[in-house]
């Protein structure tokens, strides 16, 4: 008797072959290394207690000012402006930096301790695994590195200085967002490249260092196309002020190409 081939299961694909398979086991094992982590925590203390000194310190140096014996020599005084203090804090940009620092391990680690093959080993795509942690790094950075410290901030600036407006606290949160997914993006296709933490957080500060470099130097006008442009469009989206379609237009572009990078080295990365 001859064997006869069966040419549909010849020709299904096992489960890691499919685009991103695996991807919600995976989105739930990485978000629960988050949750039960102290990345999250420190992130958000450390971004909170930096963003309220930098709002409050218009108030300070108010208060500073006022209790100054007569005669003294008085520093410049600083703007009490509910609004001017928020984008001081906004404009600090530490969420960034916590942005930088929390993707920095992520792959590069679990490439070193074998964690990263064994994940592979499993009826996993190696594009999901990049993917969910890109997902959950930008859900847990949205949380604790951008809505929990402007909360508080906002709280802040209230309490000192009146309220700003609603629509323009949106507009930064959803900016400062954008701005942090790039960054994470950054982040991890880095770490797919590099072979330690420090070389990968390196790279970030230097897309961070880089971007308004360019901004500068370049015999023309620039700043519209750069990622970090998305924290002040979207809050003038929202105020209606100015907001130009070729920001986000280039902020998708970039994304898009970062994720590319990312996806492409993953799936030739030697484990």
């Amino acid at each position: 008797m001859t064997a006869q081939p069966i040419t549909g299961a010849a020709a299904a694909p096992r489960p890691a072959d499919r685009p991103l398979a695996g991807l919600g086991a995976l989105v739930r094992k990485d978000a629960t290394e988050w949750i039960r982590g102290r990345r999250a925590w420190v992130i958000a203390i450390l971004t909170t207690a930096f963003m309220v000194l930098t709002a409050a310190n218009g108030w300070i140096t108010a208060w500073v000012i006022a209790n100054l014996p007569d005669g003294a020599a008085a520093p410049d005084p600083a703007s009490l402006v509910p609004l001017d203090n928020l984008l001081a804090a906004v404009g600090a940009q530490i969420w960034v930096l916590a942005a930088i620092f929390a993707v920095g391990s992520l792959v590069v680690v679990e490439r070193q301790s074998g964690t990263l093959s064994w994940v592979a080993s499993k009826p996993v795509s190696r594009s999901a695994i990049w993917v969910s942690k890109l997902a959950t790094s930008v859900g847990m950075l949205a949380v604790s590195a951008v809505i929990v410290p402007t909360i508080v901030t906002v709280v802040a600036v209230v309490v000192l200085y009146g309220a700003p407006s609603p629509l323009m606290v949106a507009g930064l949160v959803l900016g400062m967002i954008a701005v942090t997914a790039f960054f994470a993006a950054v982040g991890l296709a880095a770490g797919t490249f590099l072979p330690g933490q420090p070389a990968v957080i390196a790279a970030g500060f230097g897309a961070f260092a880089v971007i308004p470099v360019l901004v500068g130097v370049l015999p023309f006008d620039v700043a519209a196309f750069m990622p970090t442009s998305m924290l002040t469009w979207t809050a003038a989206l929202l105020t209606g002020g100015p907001a130009s379609i070729v920001t986000p237009v280039a902020f998708a572009i970039e994304m898009a190409a970062v994720i590319a990078i990312g996806l492409n080295r993953m799936a030739r990365l030697e484990l």
